[in-house]
């Protein structure tokens, strides 16, 4: 039987983008379902989805980035799909690499893949400011695990249901650093492959000036949370 892939896009006020990302994704990968969680936007970005008779699951309110990804990964949990794939809905991942990223879940036998922009020895171009916070979480990774993951930040990844029946289940920002860590020390197999991602080019970016200082504080607490959850867990398995 064909493993079943579903990808996983949480939007917020995506109406310019969503659309393209959609099309783009039914030529590069027909055969894969997808589903558009649409984070109480206040533009017209469920009606866009509608439109395009895509599914999705609309929420009520705002609940940010984290608790809509997990949402869509609990319903792809529920509905039984062998791999699950997350990506944004401002175009900033090329969905030309949603079908790579499966396949290296599938070839290396990882628990998640995740869409590194840095793992190549690419460049970082982001402001001096998010280039130390990413600094600051990747070499965390290599203090914390063992080894580095390049592009912590990163929230084009793909999963198998092992990992969904954690993730779905945890308290968690975004899904980055803290994540990455407690799936490691769980002893999940962990694998980045390169991808290039583009600029945002509609919209604003769920990171604003004052969240240069609070989220890499909220990253870190619960960073500690979640390798000491980790090893709580390692004991009851």
């Amino acid at each position: 039987m064909d493993e079943r892939v579903i990808v996983v896009i949480p939007a917020y006020n995506e109406e310019q983008t969503i659309a393209s990302v959609l099309i783009r994704l039914r030529q590069a990968a027909p055969e894969f379902d997808r589903v558009v969680v649409v984070d109480g936007s206040k533009d017209a970005t469920g009606k866009v989805v509608a439109e395009m008779g895509e599914k999705q699951i609309n929420l009520p309110v705002n609940l940010g980035y984290g608790l809509a990804l997990q949402t869509g990964l609990n319903y792809a949990l529920h509905k039984g799909y062998d791999i699950v794939v997350s990506m944004d809905a401002d175009g900033q991942h090329r969905p030309e690499d949603v079908p790579r990223l499966v396949n290296a879940l599938r070839e290396t036998g990882a628990d998640m893949v995740i869409g590194s922009r840095y793992c190549d020895g690419s460049a970082n171009n982001a402001p001096v400011e998010r280039r130390l916070g990413q600094l600051l979480f990747s070499y965390l990774t290599r203090l914390l695990m063992g080894r580095r993951i390049y592009d912590t930040s990163s929230g084009f990844k793909a999963y198998d249901p092992a990992v969904l029946k954690v993730v779905v289940n945890a308290n968690f920002l975004d899904f980055h650093t803290e994540s990455i860590i407690q799936l490691n020390l769980l002893r999940f197999r962990i694998v980045e492959v390169p991808v290039s991602m583009a600029e945002r080019a509609h919209g604003n970016s769920m990171h604003s000036l004052a969240s240069i200082v609070h989220y890499p504080l909220k990253t870190l607490l619960l960073t500690i949370v979640a390798f000491m959850d980790a090893l709580v867990m390692r004991k009851t398995r």
